[in-house]
């Protein structure tokens, strides 16, 4: 549900006696094709989600920032070039104290601010609500302070460094980078400061995306497995990252006495060239308006993900894993495109559904996984005043 400013205001109240100067909004983010490329420098195509936090704020003279949510309840962070402090990893308050610190550090100007925010970014639902949430903060201190100076790719940054460095869980930008522009945005990572190229998505595809169930736990290693693979494919070519890696000779390589690589490291980097490939044909796909081509990228893609990169389920956890939900969506909907929606192996799977297939995919995956599983959403904007 969309939160009115009313509905904001009335949050905002309950807990603060001055009026609101100003509402914001910030989406979650969809993962729209460039599976595990981002950390090797390379492609990816990323979207703001429909599902979307919103927040009423207004100034206050005790210099700290003060949030009220109903998710993450009433706390506030002094306004202070924080460092960060392992005994408040994972918590929100660390978010908040990382993005201060980022702003302080870049000499940009900070004060006090209440923020009565409400979200409905769902659990399970695999679009980022960190990244909302960093975004989120970010705008509103570089509207009420910063006269709106600080750019969107600073922002990113900012939020980036928040939750890798303050709230202690690695992370691209990829999520960020979703969040903060919105709409559909190609991501070259190649260098430091990645660049974005925003467009308008013209296809009436129907998305959803649908969370099979399947826990999390224990697959740290398993995610850490994928860039460490590429980079070790890399590294055999004397390089860090596989962008940085002329495809000719990688081939050349690969198909040479003196490759060593063991066979994850040989199948992630073919999967992160041609990922690459798919990425560029998506985006021209959109450019073109040409849903066909664009649905046949997606498909590659996912394919790509279950067979080459094997990011779609952990062995011996098939059960509830994206790699199941992409079987019964592709027999359920077979003109439509389907693909592992962000990190994989366990999570959620996205589909871009035609009219016509929308009927059986929605039975089949209810059927399987419950109603409140199949998430419809739509392309959104960015970040910035509601």
């Amino acid at each position: 549900m969309a939160y009115s400013k009313q509905e904001l205001h009335e949050i905002y109240r309950s807990n603060f006696k001055n009026d609101e100067d100003l509402f914001f909004i910030s989406p979650g983010r969809l993962e729209i094709i460039g599976n595990h490329t981002d950390h090797n420098g390379g492609l990816a195509i990323v979207a703001g989600a429909s599902l979307r936090m919103y927040a009423a704020v207004g100034k206050n003279d005790k210099n700290t920032v003060a949030l009220l949510s109903s998710g993450f309840g009433y706390f506030e962070s002094k306004v202070a070039p924080h460092k960060p402090d392992p005994e408040i990893f994972g918590k929100t308050k660390a978010l908040i104290n990382g993005i201060v610190a980022g702003f302080l550090k870049r000499g940009y100007k900070v004060g006090g601010v209440n923020i009565a925010l409400a979200s409905e970014v769902l659990s399970g639902s695999g679009i980022s609500s960190s990244a909302a949430f960093e975004v989120m903060i970010c705008e509103v201190l570089n509207c009420l302070f910063n006269e709106e100076k600080v750019s969107k790719i600073e922002m990113v940054k900012i939020s980036q460094e928040a939750e890798s460095l303050y709230f202690g869980k690695p992370c691209g930008l990829l999520d960020q980078i979703g969040s903060c522009f919105g709409d559909i945005s190609f991501v070259d990572f190649e260098k430091e400061t990645p660049t974005v190229d925003s467009v308008h998505f013209p296809f009436k595809l129907n998305i959803f995306l649908t969370n099979p169930g399947g826990s999390h736990a224990g697959l740290t290693e398993y995610y850490a497995s994928v860039p460490r693979d590429m980079k070790n494919a890399a590294k055999a070519l004397g390089k860090k990252i596989l962008r940085e890696v002329d495809e000719e000779e990688y081939l050349k390589f690969i198909n040479s006495p003196q490759c060593a690589l063991n066979e994850a490291e040989l199948n992630r980097s073919k999967h992160f060239f041609a990922e690459n490939k798919r990425v560029l044909a998506a985006f021209k796909a959109i450019q073109d308006k040409d849903e066909e081509a664009f649905i046949k990228a997606v498909n590659e893609s996912g394919l790509s993900s279950s067979f080459v990169l094997k990011n779609t389920y952990v062995p011996g956890r098939k059960q509830q894993s994206p790699e199941e939900a992409l079987e019964i969506a592709r027999v359920a909907a077979p003109k439509s495109g389907h693909r592992v929606h962000g990190g994989g192996f366990m999570g959620t799977i996205i589909s871009f559904v035609k009219d016509e297939e929308v009927e059986s995919f929605k039975k089949a995956m209810s059927e399987k996984y419950g109603k409140e599983a199949v998430i419809k959403v739509e392309i959104s904007r960015g970040a910035g005043q509601y």
